[in-house]
């Protein structure tokens, strides 16, 4: 079935000097730019017109994916739920975006909400027919489970899917891929994409122009057992691996038809805030990491721990401050929306958090319980930035996300119930 695809891109690089997001340890300005970072749009059309943003950004909120939405429909009529906004969640770019904190800039976040407008309209000027053209491979020795210890744990391929977007001139690509974009560390003070700046030359050198880069099920997947140092080199190593792995099954990748139905949706659920840990409780996990720590020689292994740690540091949530936050008597809930698309037999499910990889694995197959040919695309930090929700069996040990993760330790299941009750 004749789809058309455009393709348009902006650059979101704020000026200098800048406060970077990312990691709690990095307290200096960011000093320049190693590589710019942009605001990438889609959108395929057919009857009906479905919009994708993927930004350079460690998150989108839902402040700023709810005015994107309104500036796009103001545009073009798309309903809001045909539109999706995703962050690629690098560690190396601004944190001036989120609404509400203490260094929000509405002049950068304007700034930004114009460019996804322009992109967007560049993306209409640029539809073209297309043909899709679909691909998927395990890869090895880029990414990893992050919190597991041993070696024979972590040696398994983490899914990379990809689409090739094949028109009369040109060809977009399409990468998810579950990874966090933290090769550069905390000592890092240039903005960049961090390893997708590299996917991104190995593409343009092999005539692929035009790309977007959508994470995916990252919460406990990163670079921390495979890169060799926290370098501009070494990102750019890793991205080109990825690159070249995807270009190495161009021979293999199949056509995918865009047919009958398509369709899009959200939906909602609650999911109840943990409440602030006292200050004795506090001493007592900080003790008990601590105690595990003396046992880990491995500074990679170490990390996770030690990043536990400063969030222990951090003030208590004032959940009062979070934006439609709902108080049921002593407890804190947020509603939560889940994007789901339907494209022929490609489903996209959009997610406001980070989920854990095997929690990405769970989700595809609840879809294909329903659609058992399908295509599925889970998109990580799409539609706001909510944080971590591990699965329910992880909260029996200390870990990083635990700690972090704002929600009960209920809440994967409830979301994974609301995604099976939506499929039903």
């Amino acid at each position: 079935m004749r789809v058309l695809v455009g393709y348009g891109e902006s650059v979101i690089t704020p000026p200098l000097p800048g406060i970077m997001a990312g990691y709690d340890k990095r307290k200096s300005l960011a000093k320049g730019v190693h590589d710019e970072l942009y605001v990438k749009c889609l959108v395929f059309k057919e009857e009906e017109m479905f919009v994708l943003f993927s930004l350079d950004l460690l998150g989108v909120d839902s402040k700023f994916v709810d005015e994107v939405k309104k500036q796009i429909k103001s545009l073009e009529n798309v309903p809001t739920e045909y539109i999706l906004v995703c962050a690629t969640h690098t560690h190396s770019g601004p944190s001036e975006i989120f609404w509400g904190k203490d260094n929000f800039n509405p002049e950068y976040w304007n700034f930004v909400v114009s460019q996804c407008k322009n992109s967007f309209e560049e993306a209409i000027n640029d539809l073209k027919e297309s043909a899709l053209w679909y691909g998927k491979k395990e890869i090895y020795g880029i990414g990893s489970k992050r919190n597991a210890y041993s070696a024979e744990r972590r040696e398994e391929g983490i899914k990379c899917k990809f689409f090739e977007v094949r028109r009369e001139k040109d060809e977009i690509a399409i990468v998810n891929f579950p990874c966090h974009l933290t090769v550069l560390d905390e000592n890092n003070l240039y903005y960049s994409k961090d390893l997708v700046q590299g996917l991104k030359l190995e593409l343009e050198e092999n005539k692929i122009k035009k790309f977007v880069f959508i994470n995916g099920a990252a919460g406990d997947i990163s670079t921390r057992f495979y890169k060799k140092e926290s370098t501009f080199e070494e990102a750019e190593r890793l991205g080109r691996v990825l690159g070249k792995e995807i270009l190495g099954e161009r021979p293999r990748m199949k056509k995918i038809e865009i047919n009958e139905p398509k369709w899009a949706k959200e939906i909602e659920l609650l999911l109840k805030y943990k409440r602030n840990f006292s200050k004795e409780e506090k001493e007592r996990k900080k003790a008990e990491i601590l105690q595990i720590l003396a046992q880990i020689n491995d500074k990679r292994a170490r990390r996770d721990l030690e990043s536990a740690l400063i969030v222990l540091e951090r003030s208590d949530r004032d959940f009062s401050k979070i934006p439609e936050v709902i108080k049921r008597g002593e407890d804190f809930l947020k509603k939560i929306k889940i994007s789901l698309w339907k494209m022929g037999d490609i489903v996209f499910v959009g997610l406001p958090f980070e989920i854990y990889y095997d929690t990405g694995l769970k989700i595809e197959k609840i879809v294909k319980e329903k659609y058992e040919k399908a295509v599925v695309l889970v998109l990580g930090y799409c539609g706001g930035y909510e944080g971590y929700i591990p699965p329910s069996e992880n909260f029996s040990r200390i870990s990083y996300e635990v700690i972090a993760s704002p929600f009960e330790e209920d809440a994967e299941e409830k979301m994974l119930e609301a995604l099976r009750k939506e499929l039903d």
